[in-house]
């Protein structure tokens, strides 16, 4: 009622704990709140994002010879426009799996923040209130974001922490009532949710767990056992890892047969990334990218699960990261 919003709100906690959910549950329950809801990984460049913008917005895409700016100015257009036709109070911009853009090193990630922000000061100076929600896994002052940006969006944060056991529980035994429509061996569902539970606090991995389980059980003509859960859980880790590897590119898959080959052969668990690089460019048949791509290679890496790093003080030489 008294015209005041926050500019940027940073909604971060590990995957599966109902951050993107929520928000679009909160969002569509007022009326007077119209919601942008963009997941950046289809983008996956800052450009790439202010088209997505755009679209969901109703406007056609525009292309990245005619400039950032000109891209905020006609999302700008588009929010005044659309506000005043619906009649919405306030726009919420909730930007998805928002890290995904920091990896986009042609653009500045740090300077289309800078412009967001700004763009929502010049919305309110006309009367149309807006909001930026910004989701992710990790939070948003790990980013590579400038000062300036940093003083201006504040510390208004959100954590959503990992479901604990008895949450998981409570949601496979609603799931499962609502889908099954009879009652599944409560000793079933306390595994599928201590399996979620000791693993990473993934409800959507809990819920996965049960429908497979479940599958399996049907094509044996039987009711879900423990059995079939462990069964499921070999299988749904297999398709996981076969579905990311096959995703990759030439040069990541490349970097995982290298740091295979250095763990199994040697012996040895945590690899520098300098140690690392000197063997892709041994096993690689092409021209190998520059170390700094490679950096960035492994970090994407790290980001789907299939490798792990640790940042280690080497005293007077400061800090480095080994990977295993």
């Amino acid at each position: 009622e008294q015209q005041q919003t926050v500019p940027l709100v940073s909604i971060y906690g590990r995957s599966g704990t109902g951050k993107s959910t929520l928000v679009r549950y909160v969002c569509n329950y007022f009326p007077e709140i119209k919601l942008c809801f963009v997941n950046l990984r289809k983008a996956k460049t800052v450009f790439g994002t202010i088209n997505l913008i755009l679209n969901e917005l109703g406007q056609p895409s525009i292309a990245s010879a005619q400039g950032m700016n000109l891209g905020m100015e006609k999302i700008r257009e588009a929010i005044l426009n659309v506000t005043t036709l619906e009649r919405k109070k306030l726009l919420i911009l909730a930007l998805d799996e928002f890290d995904v853009i920091f990896y986009d090193k042609r653009g500045n990630p740090s300077d289309f923040v800078y412009k967001i922000v700004e763009m929502q000061a010049e919305l309110k100076s006309k009367g149309c209130l807006a909001m930026i929600f910004t989701i992710s896994n990790n939070v948003l002052s790990d980013y590579d974001l400038d000062d300036r940006i940093r003083s201006r969006i504040g510390n208004s944060e959100i954590f959503f922490k990992p479901y604990t056991k008895k949450e998981t529980l409570k949601i496979l035994q609603q799931r499962s009532d609502e889908v099954f429509g009879k009652k599944i061996d409560a000793k079933v569902l306390e595994r599928c949710a201590n399996i979620s539970y000791l693993e990473h606090g993934d409800a959507r991995r809990a819920v996965d767990l049960l429908r497979v389980s479940a599958e399996i059980a049907a094509k044996e003509e039987e009711e879900i056992t423990i059995e079939h859960v462990k069964a499921a859980s070999k299988q749904i880790q297999k398709d996981r890892v076969e579905e990311v590897m096959s995703s990759l590119s030439y040069h990541s898959r490349l970097i995982c047969l290298v740091l295979a080959s250095k763990m199994f052969g040697l012996d040895e668990k945590w690899h520098s990334t300098m140690s690392i690089f000197e063997k892709y460019k041994e096993y690689i048949q092409s021209e190998p990218v520059g170390y700094r791509r490679f950096s960035e290679l492994l970090k994407d890496l790290e980001n789907t699960g299939l490798i792990i790093s640790d940042t280690r003080s080497k005293g007077q030489k400061g800090y480095s990261s080994e990977f295993q």
